[in-house]
């Protein structure tokens, strides 16, 4: 239809661009009369279709060129006229300045210009002539827009219909200008009359629905309705009849037939632009006058017909008749008057509107962009509230309004939290939106939200948090600004948990603001995925430093009157039943007021449906809409009579229609619809259910119509042609129903529509489909939702099992990877990765108790393989696929471990681009990256949302940020100082550090600038470190002594000095009684509750106890109490520790064995088994679930808090310094030498998924089900324990640099083994290891590499090794010694570099003092050569000449034969500042002839950063080089380059330069050439690499990348070369 529309209008614009004025064929014959636009004269009556357009698309019409002659032929001209208004549109008027444009729209039978003119002369024109005159409007463009609404034609070849018209409309103001000045780009307000008005709704409601129109459409503000038949006229039949019997030939038009009353387009356009009106300032002007048409009088439209009956649209009379509403003699009209006071009123509004705009712009519009990454959310729901709107009649809930409890909650606030309740179908969503438009239009910050069952995201209590969140920001610009400093720390929280949301910007942010009271509305909390969890939230306010009003809607189902019970010990609620009978009875008399009969009839009517409805709407609604379908009143009382009073048996009556159905095909549409209302994720649109059911949908002529029928009105289509039931009620009464012809059992129904997504999936043509962004329209829904469909099957069907068996077992998986990572729901894989072993477990689980015929053991072995596969793909590859999803097919292969299925099934696809060998990479394991700050010594860690940070110690002493989800390194903070411990606040925007001497508090913003420093306690060390809940440190020292930092001034930039650490009561920690000749000293543990009021303390010698801060005083004390007919095993000896569960109310501590203690009752609990190694270390998870511990073995293990059972074990033989938990709980770190690990089992994820799901489920929505509520800390969670092992060797210290693939790799790790790895055999041969463990420090390779030099850390001796081939008997190396040094020679110094000559028989040794040549076939020395004090230098092997060599340092280029002359010099000039200084720490590989690439260091803030040399080469090869030369300038990069480039590996024979991203992205850039192009190639995992390694990274001729990984080398063969 678009297609054929643009045509059409295309055609239309070149006819109007024509120089030659275009035309219709001229008619003569009469017409008949018009009753909607011209007075039924005889010479209007006969008029010919011609118009000319005078100026192109947008002619600026004159008003003199329009002016007709008065004369006899006045009647004539008039018609002719009426031929030359010009169609689309025209602008009547352009001021030099606007600032708002104002489109006029004529109606039926009327045209551009005339329609607008009294007497139809153009002197009357007074869009162009009066309103610009106007002051308050000279700033207004008015344009007109004209449409063939001609009904007096002749017959046509194609009828028109209000749709066509709208979409003309449409059209041309996206496209029919062609000035600068265009349609959207200021506020846009519609005057239309009569049909003109229906067009308008119709043109509103489609650019809704189109994206390429939905902008456009959003200028809208205003529209002015000047006698608009909404609810249509009963002349439009009479009209049509006129036109089918004329003898002239004209013909009845579809645009006439929709004027109908009752019609499906008015309906239709009623229904519809409902949803979208609260958007818009609505003004209804209505006729009072009666229009001739020939022997008779009447109004053409009533008023009830030309008024909508909204809450926001103001209703207006004017002294006319159907033409003369839009027709005035003169500026004093009084009905001009109005229309005007109306303009002014909407242009007004709107330049003040723009005016805050442009002035909050500058300030705000950057800050609300910060905001919505922070928070995911860009802008308040008013989808939701406009849908409520649209439904409520006015005059309604002004009862509620106006009643004492709700006035006393917003003006007094003695009950901050009103609890309104109400059975289903009573209005409390409707109710909601009249509170908020109340609240706001009173001037309060309102903020709301609207849960949804029926939609993930809107029960979703995150989005609630989030949502909320940015609309206090939008009214509060001190809050916004806090979160745009949250945000740019680099927080984000669209995907976290709702407890982390709450505590990051409501408790650490909103709670400390002293501003206005503020209003929250929230609806449907039995909705939400947690009701329970909503309730906690609100109450948790009344802390607030601000006054918040919290209105909350519900249905009154016993667990959320239970919830609300607990809430008042906390914060007074008051609560209010919902009596809503008298909106009801204004609801039924709008409904029925044009039903046709009298007002008795009516008002018992009324009366009848009100007594019975019981303050249900919902019921009301359904009798009513019955009504309205009925011709008779005997019909209405027939209605009323069988109408059952509650609403089940309501909708058992409903449900008749669908038992009568009589055809199979009406069955099995009936079927599928009540399948998919009742258990689709999210409601499937009509145009995806006919896709997918095409044979069943096909035929049918009116699909919304049909499914009304053949579902007896429970099954409706919205606005958004969404298919879902009627109403929440009817879904909980369908699943208790039978129905009589099918069957919905709720597992069957879950199978089908598990089995229908599964199909979408498994289509061969899938990939390709997706390539061309053609997509199935089921995908969207099958990708994300068939998961929910398999939890909801039955484990012992075979038909699932076979399902799934098809999926994995194909080629299919992969392409629904890569839609899920295109359309950014990868979390799916997750999803799917903890619903499959369910079912599986569920399966075998019936296999042991039942008899099956087919054993399933391979098909569930193959679906527990993905399972793992799947979740592991999502944690380690998720962001790269996210930024490419044709990885899925070109790397995650050939990277994914062996015994995955991912490479085994996958790995040798044509599709694969990667090729790994060299690692031991059999499994997944739980190791989600690896950092390293440097190779000192590891000291603490801590995390936050976004950071983790560690302290290292000498010889840097500084910390280092590495965010969160590429581990990329962000900052390193100088302490200058030994650090004892790091804490960040809550929100993870202040990390603080407790040093030897002083106390630093950093902020986390875009610049990390350190905003406090603070004197510590004077030789006091902290034992613990936190901040509390308002950013003040407390810390508990070694002296047991307990002291506050008070939260400064954080917010600038100078460090400040003014604070000082604040000793709290001296009698703190100090034990009332204690043992004579015992001395307990420094306690072993001490930690903080969550909000710093308690304090739990160990020692090694005495009784765990709780302490309370203020005041201070000893409140619980643990006790030896040994279970009966045993001795005890608690033990106040050996090594003790103390952590608080989040909770609050219970401890975890490790005193001889592992304790849960609640001091309040004195109950504790000891872990099942034994624990073996006493740990020395735990912490438990912020969600409260498991702890964790570590050991002097290196082993960790994960406890159940509810079960006190081992769930998790990782064993490593690396001593564990410190151990962490995330703010997610599904990740930890620890510390192991000087690495960070991150690790994510998929326990934690399981875990912690289960538990939403146990929240999520808590409250039912149905109250059958509320017995079995449990809060889920009290609710033990049961899975298997799983066991993991690192296998760590130790990190790899230098390689070799390689020729080509293939050959040997020669490596050092850090305990002095060197290792030679076979590619081809895939075999390692150790030969050699460092004296005493030490280190290696180079290693060289001879040119055919079957010679090896190295040198160790001890003063810089020598080794060589001859390694023979093996021949094919031998299964190990033959390696030779050729040369040893037991020390280094007297005076040469350290080993800088190692490099072989061409032929190997000579080696060239760089020292610190003194270089050497040494001929390997004598063992002696051939060549010396001082090394100048201070240089920092690389050496090469001239190319070209084999008895040359180049030596680089930072001041010059040398020349040097193998016997150490030089030849010649070149100053090397390197742009540096006044006092900086580098050092050449590496030459990089460079395959090309034509440059050289070098690593330099220089030192900035105590902390080494690398940069890259680039140096031409045609000077330095030329033989005619000179001594006394101009000096050499290093080749500047592109500044794009140098920003992307995070590791540098090499150059390639083709100049193009490969390095690592910040993201580990392989790239390549060509260098030289004049395009600064960078294409990415594949990615290395964080998970192999630390920062060492990277610097030890290769590049080999080919692009092979050889890459030290987890003491081991990666071969990274891949196509960077073949695609270029």
């Amino acid at each position: 239809m678009w297609k054929r529309l643009r045509l059409r209008t295309r055609a239309d614009s070149k006819a109007e661009c024509s120089s030659i004025p275009s035309s219709v064929e001229p008619t003569d014959s009469p017409s008949p009369l018009s009753i909607f636009e011209t007075k039924p004269s005889l010479s209007e009556t006969i008029s010919a279709h011609h118009y000319k357009s005078q100026q192109n698309v947008e002619p600026k019409i004159p008003p003199q060129s329009f002016s007709l002659q008065s004369s006899a032929g006045h009647q004539t001209q008039r018609s002719q006229g009426r031929r030359d208004d010009p169609l689309g549109l025209i602008v009547l008027h352009a001021p030099a300045e606007r600032s708002v444009d104002i489109l006029f729209i004529h109606g039926l039978g009327g045209t551009s210009l005339r329609t607008w003119c009294h007497g139809r002369e153009l002197e009357y024109l007074w869009p162009q002539l009066w309103l610009p005159e106007d002051p308050d409007l000279s700033a207004a463009r008015i344009l007109t827009f004209g449409y063939n609404a001609h009904f007096s034609s002749r017959r046509e070849h194609v009828s028109l219909t209000i749709g066509d018209f709208a979409n003309d409309l449409l059209f041309r103001m996206k496209y029919g200008e062609r000035g600068p000045e265009r349609l959207g780009q200021v506020p846009l307000i519609v005057v239309a009359h009569s049909m003109g008005g229906l067009v308008f709704k119709k043109a509103f409601i489609h650019g809704h629905a189109n994206e390429e129109f939905r902008g456009i459409i959003s200028s809208i503000k205003a529209v002015l309705f000047l006698a608009t038949p909404h609810r249509g006229t009963d002349l439009a039949q009479t009209l049509n009849k006129v036109l089918t019997s004329s003898v002239f030939g004209h013909s009845p038009k579809d645009y006439v037939s929709e004027l109908a009353r009752r019609s499906p387009t008015v309906d239709e356009l009623n229904e519809s632009f409902r949803h979208h009106a609260s958007k818009l300032r609505i003004f209804s002007f209505y006729e009072t006058l009666s229009t001739n048409v020939g022997p008779m009088s009447f109004p053409i439209v009533e008023k009830h017909s030309a008024l909508l009956g909204y809450p926001n649209e103001i209703q207006q009379p004017l002294n006319a008749n159907h033409h003369d509403v839009c027709k005035f003699t003169n500026t004093s009209d009084p009905n001009y008057i109005s229309v005007l006071g109306a303009l002014r009123s909407i242009v007004g509004t709107v330049k003040t509107c723009k005016g805050i705009k442009e002035t909050t712009d500058d300030s705000a519009e950057e800050d609300l962009k910060h905001v919505t990454r922070l928070l995911g959310i860009s802008g308040p729901p008013e989808e939701d509230i406009a849908e409520c709107r649209s439904v409520r009649k006015i005059g309604t809930c002004q009862q509620f309004l106006q009643g004492d409890e709700f006035r006393s909650w917003v003006n007094e606030g003695s009950h901050p939290i009103l609890w309104v309740h109400a059975p289903p179908g009573s209005g409390k969503s409707t109710l909601c939106s009249a509170m908020i438009d109340h609240l706001q239009e009173a001037g309060h910050h309102c903020s709301y939200f609207f849960f949804k069952h029926n939609s993930l995201p809107k029960k979703s209590i995150g989005t609630m948090l989030r949502s909320l969140a940015y609309q206090t920001a939008l009214s509060v610009p001190s809050y916004r600004r806090a979160l745009v400093d949250l945000a740019q720390s680099g927080v984000r929280l669209t995907y976290s948990d709702p407890l982390v949301i709450w505590k990051q910007v409501y408790l650490s942010l909103l709670s400390t603001f002293e501003l206005e009271v503020m209003y929250w509305v929230i609806d449907g909390i039995d909705e939400s995925e947690s009701s329970r969890q909503v309730i906690e939230f609100v109450s948790a306010t009344s802390g607030f430093r601000s006054p918040l009003r919290i209105l909350l809607t519900s249905r009154p189902l016993p667990p959320i009157t239970r919830y609300f019970q607990v809430a008042k010990q906390k914060v007074p609620v008051h609560s209010l039943a919902l009596q809503s009978t008298e909106d009801i009875r204004l609801f039924i008399t709008e409904e029925i007021e044009y039903l046709p009969s009298d007002e008795t009839f009516k008002t018992e009517t009324t009366r009848h449906i009100l007594e019975r409805a019981q303050g249900n709407f919902l019921w009301a609604n359904l009798v009513v809409q019955r009504i309205l379908r009925c011709h008779r009143q005997e019909q209405v009382e027939r209605v009323l009579e069988e109408a059952p009073d509650s609403m089940d048996a309501l909708y058992s009556r409903m449900l008749n229609v669908v038992s009568d159905l009589d055809s199979p095909e009406d069955k099995s549409m009936a079927r599928i619809l009540f399948s998919w209302a009742m258990y689709a994720k999210a409601p499937l649109t009509i145009d995806e259910l006919t896709a997918t059911y095409f044979t069943e949908f096909n035929s049918v002529l009116d699909i919304n119509h049909t499914i009304g029928q053949v579902c007896g009105q429970l099954v409706v289509v919205d606005t958004h042609g969404r298919v879902s039931l009627v109403h929440q009620s009817a879904r909980d009464y369908l699943k208790k129903y039978t129905f009589p012809s099918f069957s919905l059992v709720p597992e069957i129904v879950h199978e089908d529509l598990l089995c229908k997504c599964l199909r979408t999936l498994c289509d061969k043509t899938l990939r390709n489909q997706i390539n061309s962004l053609k997509f199935p329209p089921l995908l969207p829904y099958a990708a994300t939702s068939w998961s929910f469909h398999l939890e909801g099957c039955a484990a012992d069907s075979d038909k699932v099992i076979n399902m799934l068996n098809k999926f994995f077992s194909g080629p299919f998986p992969f392409p629904w990877i890569h839609y899920l990572a295109m359309s950014g729901h990868l979390a799916e894989l997750s999803a799917v990765s903890r619903t499959l072993p369910t079912i599986i477990r569920q399966r075998k689980d019936y296999e042991t108790n039942e008899t099956f015929e087919v054993n399933r053991s391979t098909d569930l072995s193959l679906l527990e393989s993905w399972a793992v596969d799947l979740l592991k793909l999502s944690a380690k590859f998720g962001s790269y696929l996210l930024q490419d999803p044709q990885l899925i097919y070109k790397c995650i292969p050939a990277l994914s471990p062996l015994s995955s299925k991912l490479h085994q099934e996958y790995s040798k696809s044509p599709s694969v681009t990667l090729s790994i060998s060299g690692l031991a990479n059999d499994t997944w394991d739980d190791c989600l990256a690896r950092v390293s700050p440097s190779t000192s010594r590891a000291l603490c860690l801590a995390a936050s949302s976004l950071y983790v940070a560690v302290a290292s110690d000498m010889p840097n002493r500084t910390i280092t940020l590495w965010d969160t989800n590429l581990f990329a390194e962000f900052q390193s903070l100088n302490t200058g100082e030994h650090t004892h411990a790091l804490a960040f606040n809550s929100s993870g925007s202040l990390l603080a550090c407790y040093g030897l001497s002083q106390t630093k508090i950093w902020k986390l913003n875009t610049t990390y600038s350190l905003v406090q420093t603070v004197e510590n306690p004077y030789l006091e060390r902290a034992l613990e470190f936190k901040f509390d809940e308002q950013d003040s440190l407390m810390v508990v020292t070694d002296l047991r002594r307990v002291y506050r930092l008070t939260n400064g001034d954080t917010s600038g930039d100078v460090p400040g000095n003014s604070l000082h650490w604040i000793q709290l009561d001296s009698r703190l920690m100090v034990e009332p009684h204690i043992p004579e000749g015992m001395f307990i000293g420094t306690p072993s543990s001490v930690s903080f509750n969550s909000d710093c009021t308690q304090i739990a303390v160990s020692y090694r010698n005495f009784p765990l106890s709780i302490w309370n801060i203020d005041p201070p005083k000893m409140i619980a004390r643990l006790k030896q109490r040994p279970r009966q007919g045993k001795r005890t095993t608690i033990s106040h000896t050996g090594t003790n520790k103390v952590v608080w569960h989040p909770s609050d109310m219970q401890v975890i501590g490790i005193y001889g064995e592992i304790i849960r203690w609640n001091p309040t009752d004195d109950a504790y609990q000891e872990v099942e088994g034994r624990t073996g190694v006493v740990p020395h270390k735990t912490q438990c998870s912020p969600n409260g679930l498991v702890f964790i511990t570590s050991d002097v073995e290196g082993t960790i293990k994960i406890y159940d808090v509810a079960r006190m059972r081992l769930i998790y074990r990782l064993t490593s033989e690396d001593t564990i310094n410190a151990i962490c938990f995330s703010p997610s709980s599904v990740r930890f770190y620890d510390l192991r030498g000087s690495y960070c690990n991150i690790w994510e089992p998929n326990y934690l994820a399981q875990l912690a998924d289960i538990a939403l799901g146990q929240v999520s489920d808590a409250d039912s929505m149905s109250d059958s089900h509320s017995s079995d509520i449990k809060s889920t800390r009290d609710t033990p969670i049961s899975l298997p324990t799983s066991e993991s092992r690192v296998d760590a060797k130790p990190g790899i210290a230098a390689v070799a640099t390689c020729r080509k693939t293939g050959q040997h790799i020669a490596y050092a790790n850090h305990d002095g083994a060197i290792e030679l790895f076979d590619p081809i055999a895939n075999s390692r041969h150790v030969i050699a290891r460092a004296p005493f463990g030490l280190g290696t420090e180079f290693l060289a390779w001879n040119p055919s590499q079957d010679r090896l030099a190295f040198s160790f850390y001890n003063g810089g001796s020598l080794t060589i090794k001859e390694i023979v081939a093996r021949t094919a008997n031998q299964e190990q190396l033959q390696i030779n010694n050729l040369y040893g040094e037991q020390k280094s020679p007297a005076g040469c110094g350290r080993i800088r570099q190692l490099l072989f000559d061409t032929t190997g028989n000579h080696l060239f040794v760089y020292r610190t003092t003194r270089s050497q040549v040494l001929s390997l076939s004598s063992g002696e020395v051939t060549a010396e050569h001082d090394t100048p004090e201070g240089e920092s230098a690389q050496w090469l092997q001239h190319p070209l000449r084999p008895d040359v060599l180049i030596c680089i340092s930072t001041r010059s280029v040398s020349v040097f034969t193998w016997q150490l002359h030089e030849e010649r010099s070149m100053p090397l000039e390197v742009p540096l500042g006044p006092s900086e200084s580098f050092e050449i720490d590496a030459l990089y590989q460079s395959h090309c002839p034509r440059f050289i690439l070098l690593r330099t260091t220089k030192l900035e803030l105590n902390r080494y950063q690398d940069d890259v040399l680039l140096l031409p080469t045609a000077a330095i090869y030329d033989n005619n080089f000179q001594v006394d030369s101009t000096s050499l300038k290093p080749m500047a990069l592109p500044e794009s380059i140098t920003r992307a480039v995070a590791h540098p590996l090499g150059i390639l024979a083709d100049g193009r330069l490969v390095f690592l991203d910040s993201n580990l992205w392989v790239c390549t850039s060509q260098l030289g050439g004049t395009v600064e192009a960078i294409t990415r190639h594949f990615f290395i995992p964080r998970d192999w690499v630390t920062r060492s390694d990277l610097r030890l990274c290769q590049l080999l001729q080919d692009g092979t990348i050889l890459c030290p990984s987890k003491g081991e080398v990666a071969i990274i063969q891949n196509d960077i070369v073949s695609e270029w």
